[in-house]
């Protein structure tokens, strides 16, 4: 029985992975520092190691402890507005942090890791064609400057290359020493590509990879994923984060009187309803793509960057009706501004991922939805309910 290391197995879609791992009869141990996560979320099968990533030593002492095959890495901060006004935070804690996590694997000949990735590497179309988004998009894809939109840097407002540059700076100061993770000319173009700190750090971390892919022959599938909705079918995993922002989260929470309203950002997008549209998907399907992901390493399969998605676009509105349909409530959602840097359409082309994986969605918008009021209203105190 092979042993699966899963970080940030006490959150949202990690807990949905670890239960799916063991119903595949894997041995799971997970790494989680609790900050967001939940233990009441993991499984009882499962070995609990209640560790932060900046600890280095702490990691090796946990794969000391457990004969770890492979990792699943779901650890990370993923608050795109949060990245914007604390970027240094989202730098230590989404790359340097995972860097650790890395050396560790190198250091004990752990060979293979599934990656937490996003659709926010892709910044923002720039022409039509690009909807469906393809990963081999930010290969060719080179802007001369960078996406990123207005944040702070130690206070000071700045944006775009400026930006750009005072995060590249900080990342080099912290890897003094390494230069075997100094970035060439063609990373540093691909990097141009988010609009937000977030979306930079992932798209960071999937050009580490490719180092260690090179340095340490640590094999790596990068998991692109869009936007996730829903709770497990059986009722007992769901969302639950401090100040969530998934919508059909803060859907279901104005539907159970918990928030006063939701906000529609933007009624102005080229798109049927005027509202955004984006793909959703179920974190039982994500589940489900992890560990096709690791099965596909493990048969030999090289590195790759791959979308999850269900290739299909929801409004707004479809997803506010959808959850009012699975609650038989009504919504108060009012009308906001567009947020700066949000496109039309968003969706992901997922058949390289039925092409290699062999993985397709299973859930609609209104099961997702379904099983979301079900978590929801039988847990209207998320974990503590």
């Amino acid at each position: 029985m092979k042993t699966i290391l899963v970080t940030g197995g006490a959150g949202y879609i990690g807990s949905h992975a670890v239960k799916e791992l063991i119903n595949q009869n894997y041995n799971v141990v997970v790494l989680d520092n609790l900050e967001n996560g939940h233990r009441e979320a993991i499984s009882k099968q499962a070995s609990l190691e209640i560790v932060d990533l900046k600890d280095k030593e702490k990691i090796a002492e946990v794969f000391a402890k457990h004969s770890i095959d492979a990792v699943i890495d779901f650890a990370a901060y993923l608050a795109v507005g949060e990245s914007m006004d604390k970027p240094e935070k989202y730098l230590r804690n989404n790359v340097l942090n995972f860097i650790n996590l890395l050396d560790v694997m190198a250091e004990t000949g752990c060979g293979f890791i599934i990656k937490s990735s996003t659709a926010a590497t892709y910044g923002n179309p720039t022409k039509e064609n690009d909807i469906p988004w393809k990963e081999d998009f930010t290969d060719r894809y080179q802007p001369q400057r960078s996406a990123l939109l207005e944040g702070k840097w130690q206070s000071k407002t700045t944006f775009a290359e400026d930006f750009f540059q005072l995060f590249i700076n900080e990342y080099y100061n912290n890897i003094a020493g390494r230069p075997e993770l100094r970035l060439n000319d063609n990373e540093i173009t691909k990097l141009r590509i988010p609009m937000s700190i977030y979306g930079l750090s992932k798209l960071l971390d999937e050009i580490i990879l490719n180092k260690y892919d090179k340095l340490h022959s640590i094999k790596s599938v990068s998991l692109r994923y869009f936007n996730v909705c829903g709770a497990h079918p059986d009722g007992d995993l769901g969302d639950d984060k401090p100040a969530p922002t998934n919508l059909m989260t803060v859907a279901m929470l104005q539907a159970l009187g918990k928030i006063p309203e939701i906000k529609i950002f933007g009624q102005d997008y080229n798109t049927p309803d005027g509202t955004g549209v984006r793909d959703y998907i179920h974190p039982s399907d994500l589940a489900t793509g992890h560990i096709k992901a690791l099965e596909y390493l493990f048969r030999g399969g090289q590195s790759e960057v791959i979308n999850l998605g269900t290739g299909r676009g929801a409004s707004v509105l479809e997803v506010i009706g959808a959850a009012e349909k699975a609650s038989s409530r009504k919504i108060n959602a009012v009308k906001a501004p567009r947020r700066s840097g949000d496109p039309d359409i968003s969706i992901a082309d997922p058949s390289k991922a039925k092409q290699l994986l062999d993985w397709q969605t299973e859930f609609d918008l209104e099961q997702m939805a379904r099983t979301a009021w079900n978590w929801h209203s039988n847990h209207p105190d998320g974990f503590k309910s």
